[in-house]
């Protein structure tokens, strides 16, 4: 079995952080319970030593007391007075202190010798030898101690005779000054061992005295370890302290006996101490580990029982979620259940945005086909009444938002900024009717302008100029967009709208006249069409914009020039009423050319000339401008994104079946031959070839995705005639229409 695969599994990575947590939060409570047990075993320790030590101390003054106490009686026993003081060596006497000290030693068994010195008669009495003459005295060494004055009063010290240590008491009479009466008594040491320290003292342990110099009084011999206690006591004023031997450490407590000024020294090898201890830590140390072992197993099992379920679904996920560049043992559950629902996720989202475009291709699509060929259609009217609000009702409006100086906006934003700008103008627009109860569908051509199909009734043309106005000041605040606004009369679902829409953009143009921003209604172009000379006074401008959009300045100047010849003479008021409707003419077809973005209004123009041919070099210098801008070479960013707008509003007019070349030149102020030339620089196929490959492909999409028959395919895709269809189809396709249908028609699209 391999490791990683299962270090993947969460159960088994739950396991292991559980597990992981776990010891990392017994191990220090183990230790710091460890530590608090030994610290608190320790005191208990060093508390019971201390207790110990001061009782042998207290035992130790009680049993040295007793014996002075012992030698006192015994010093003033009158037999041994009278021995002391007996001058004729009277034998009575002597018998006498023979008994007392007999008896006086029966009844202290510590006693092991004594002995009374008469220095004045030069005599000993000796416990063991009976009375003696100094010179024979078997402890020569106690007799010149006794001879030589010491002003110690009642205190013990080591004595040595015949190789044995004792402790020796001398008793004066007189503690101030010397005398010539002593008792001495030696004390026998293993037996006041033995009273004070118990019957056995261990290795581990040792009890000793020792005196204020730090000379063994009792215990076992050992000057290493005598003179590092002796050392350290002076050292420290504790009562415990520690030293330390080569291969021994010792634990010491010391208590004082102040009527001897000896101290008692009470001393444990350390691990003696700690034995006990560290049995104890490793107990708990095994039964932590017995602990952990099966809370582990506890852990596994529950981890295995309650989270095998993710893991399961990470193996469904693997096997039903497409994953990209991955390794199946390279992440583990938790990332790849992540993962596989982020990409479920956005494949939910890309479905639904999906839909939302083709949702929006077919609205625009429909709406587009209803603006081009002047009726809605089958579809057309079912997709009005089951997703739009406009068959609820009683009239149709049309209205027309154009932004002004194209030209400059496309200057200051790239194609996909125009193209959100203009979807927001959108949404502006229907936002604000449908808050003032109109019904409003907003369409894109792809032009400069927004055409809006507004749903009222027929007495609300007031209110729906008023909504207009609304919608430019929001357009103008939100996206500093200035725009001119048309709207038609009230209609009903039959009227034609193409020829509605080609009159309702027209009058957005009348702007030139005034340059004044208003709602344009279908009663202002009859007003100023009203005052339109006839056909034969009027001048002639149609051969004036060919010869610009062809680029022939030197052409459009001599037509100018003509043209200006028939209103030399006429009155003033005829003369201006003729330029004023011969400059409309003329300026309203380059509207989008930013050589007259600075234009007011023509009104304004006329004024500012006072004389004719002042106003005629005005209009050939722009008549010259505009036949050049025609042709001027364009940047290469510029010229991709003229093309990029020719293939949008190639794409928005396929239903028209009007759509020509001229058309497109036209809309964008360009000459016929520059559109050719730039879209074949671009695209490296040519503008009529593009539109009909174009058409094909929507016929090809419409054949597999609808039940349309094939002629009304083919009238929505703007093809004019039946032969040219098939002959194209054919052509591209190598089938005929319905062969294409039964070939790809079960094929998913």
């Amino acid at each position: 079995m391999k490791i990683k695969p299962i270090l993947q599994k969460t159960y088994f990575r739950t396991f292991l952080v559980l597990t992981t947590v776990l010891i990392c939060s017994m191990i220090p409570f183990v230790y710091l319970l460890s530590a608090e047990f030994a610290k608190y075993t320790m005191l208990e320790v060093r508390s019971n030593s201390q207790n110990e030590v001061n009782n042998l101390a207290s035992k130790a003054e009680m049993i040295l007391g007793n014996l002075k106490a012992n030698g006192l009686s015994m010093y003033a026993d009158q037999n041994i007075q009278n021995w002391f003081f007996n001058t004729s060596n009277d034998p009575l006497i002597n018998h006498a202190v023979l008994v007392a000290q007999s008896n006086f030693m029966s009844t202290e068994p510590l006693i092991q010798r004594s002995y009374l010195i008469n220095l004045k008669q030069n005599l000993v009495v000796d416990s063991k030898a009976g009375i003696v003459r100094s010179e024979s005295f078997a402890d020569p060494s106690m007799l010149e101690r006794v001879e030589s004055f010491h002003r110690q009063y009642l205190r013990f010290f080591n004595h040595s005779l015949d190789g044995s240590d004792s402790l020796a008491l001398i008793l004066p009479a007189t503690p101030e000054k010397p005398s010539d009466f002593y008792l001495v008594l030696l004390i026998d040491k293993p037996l006041l061992s033995k009273l004070l320290f118990g019957q056995t003292v261990s290795s581990e342990q040792d009890i000793r005295i020792l005196d204020e110099h730090g000379q063994l009084l009792l215990g076992v011999p050992n000057p290493a370890l005598s003179g590092q206690l002796y050392q350290a006591s002076q050292e420290q004023q504790d009562s415990d302290f520690q030293v330390r031997l080569p291969h021994q450490r010792w634990f010491v407590n010391t208590a004082k006996l102040t009527t001897e000024n000896w101290s008692v020294y009470y001393s444990n090898e350390y691990h003696i101490l700690t034995r006990h201890i560290s049995l104890f830590q490793h107990k708990l140390i095994t039964y932590t580990l017995l602990l952990l072992a099966l809370l582990s197993l506890l852990f596994f099992w529950s981890s295995r029982r309650s989270l095998r379920s993710i893991t399961f679904l990470s193996e469904k996920l693997k096997g039903k979620v497409a994953f990209a560049n991955s390794t199946f043992d390279a992440k583990p559950d938790i990332q790849w259940i992540h993962d596989g629902i982020d990409m479920l996720l956005n494949n939910v989202e890309q479905l639904h945005a999906s839909m939302r475009n083709q949702s929006e291709l077919v609205r625009t699509e429909l709406l587009a086909q209803w603006m081009l060929h002047g009726t809605p259609g089958t579809k057309g009217y079912e997709y009005i009444h089951t997703q739009t609000k406009l068959a609820s009702c009683d009239v149709l409006f049309l209205a027309v938002l154009r932004i002004e100086a194209y030209t400059v906006f496309c200057e200051r934003y790239d194609f996909p900024s125009r193209k959100l700008i203009k979807y927001a103008i959108r949404n502006i627009s229907e936002e604000v009717f449908g808050a003032g109860s109109y019904a409003a569908e907003g369409l894109d051509m792809g032009g400069d302008h927004i055409i809006l199909v507004v749903g009222g009734h027929a007495s609300g043309g007031l209110q729906l100029q008023r909504l207009l106005a609304e919608t430019q000041n929001q357009v103008a605040r939100i996206l500093n967009v200035d725009t001119t606004a048309a709207v038609s009369n009230a209609y009903d679902f039959g009227a034609n709208i193409r020829n509605i829409y080609d009159h309702i953009y027209e009058l957005t143009k009348l702007r030139f006249l005034n340059g004044e921003k208003q709602i344009f209604l279908e009663s202002d172009y009859e007003e100023f069409m009203a005052g339109y000379p006839s056909a034969s006074e009027a001048l002639e401008t149609a051969e004036i914009i060919k010869s610009i959009r062809r680029g022939r300045p030197e052409t459009a100047l001599v037509l100018l020039r003509q043209q200006m010849k028939h209103v030399h003479g006429l009155p003033y008021r005829d003369c201006k009423l003729n330029l004023t409707y011969f400059t409309y003419d003329l300026l309203k077809n380059f509207n989008k050319s930013s050589i007259l973005h600075e234009i007011s209004s023509i009104h304004q123009l006329l004024e500012r000339y006072s004389t004719l041919s002042e106003f005629q070099a005005w209009l050939e210098s722009i008549v010259t401008k505009l036949a050049s801008e025609t042709e001027v070479p364009k940047s290469s960013n510029r010229k991709e994104e003229i093309v990029l707008e020719i293939k949008e509003y190639v794409d928005n007019h396929l239903q028209d079946a009007q759509l020509s070349i001229e058309q497109i030149a036209d809309n964008f102020s360009f000459s016929v031959s520059y559109i050719r030339q730039l879209f074949k620089e671009i695209m490296n196929v040519s503008l009529s070839e593009y539109i009909l490959q174009e058409r094909i492909g929507r016929v090809k999409e419409k054949l597999i995705s609808s039940q349309l028959s094939v002629l009304e395919i083919a009238d929505q895709c703007g093809f004019i005639s039946k032969g040219h269809f098939f002959s194209a189809f054919k052509k591209f396709t190598n089938l005929t229409p319905k062969q294409y249908r039964e070939i790809h028609g079960d094929s998913p699209s």
